[in-house]
């Protein structure tokens, strides 16, 4: 497996907005999965301009003191989590991009247990996507959060193209190529960014694959059921006519790209 993994150049990228509460178990899932990965590694987070001492937090825990090779921590103002992605990706040089929540509802570790259904490695033209609808899926603590999601995906199905049972998990893992080409025309900065950039991923014709996670709701949501749910329809209704009439770009005639 670890010979294996040297072919892997893992990103993983993580937004934070205001995590104080939360930054042990974010720092633990990434402690735990340093000390299992024997391969590149760099871990990025963006403190999506944090209102309370998130920065602070981030920066004096022990797991970063120790790591700060591996630890990147940036800082910007408020976008949302579409836009403090778009600013992790940017800056990410592995060859594969993991994004994960800073809650740690799906740790890094089940990274592991997708390399090995793909026989040790991970295809290099797929984006796969922590399904929480998944039927081997393990999911705890369903609540109000898991609710939600399947209103949204619910919503997402009858007005878009995609056919996918959970595009709202974080947990996803991409391609760098396709993720740097796909967010850097991301312009839905919201919850509902997922949207956008998996249905560029389609008209882009990657393979989309949704695979199985074990995931625990945490306490904290910044979710408001039906606020953001209202918010979140009006976003989609906006991301699919735009994505539908201005995406793919205008590709270089000269190089054919």
């Amino acid at each position: 497996m670890d010979n294996i993994k040297e072919k892997i150049q893992l990103s993983l990228v993580i937004p934070c907005y205001n995590e104080a509460d939360r930054i042990g178990l974010l720092y633990n899932g990434i402690n735990n999965f340093i000390d299992k990965w024997h391969s590149i590694l760099e871990v990025i987070i963006i403190n999506d301009g944090s209102k309370d001492n998130t920065e602070t937090l981030l920066k004096e825990h022990e797991v970063y003191k120790k790591y700060k090779n591996t630890i990147s921590i940036y800082t910007q103002e408020n976008t949302g989590k579409g836009g403090a992605l778009k600013n992790g990706i940017q800056k990410a040089t592995g060859n594969f991009i993991l994004t994960l929540d800073a809650d740690m509802a799906t740790s890094p570790n089940e990274l592991f247990n997708w390399i090995n259904r793909y026989n040790g490695t991970l295809p290099d033209n797929t984006i796969l996507i922590g399904s929480r609808e998944h039927k081997e899926s393990i999911i705890a603590n369903k609540g109000n959060r898991k609710f939600a999601g399947n209103v949204f995906n619910l919503i997402v199905r009858i007005i878009s193209p995609l056919n996918l049972k959970d595009t709202q998990c974080g947990f996803k893992l991409y391609p760098a190529y396709e993720a740097k080409k796909i967010f850097d025309t991301l312009q839905t900065f919201g919850w509902a960014h997922d949207v956008e950039i998996l249905y560029k991923a389609k008209i882009d014709k990657v393979t989309i694959t949704e695979m199985p996670i074990s995931w625990t709701a945490v306490d904290g949501s910044k979710i408001k059921l039906f606020q953001d749910g209202i918010k979140m329809l009006i976003e989609i209704l906006i991301i699919v006519l735009k994505t539908k009439l201005q995406y793919p770009p205008k590709r270089n005639i000269n190089n054919g790209k």
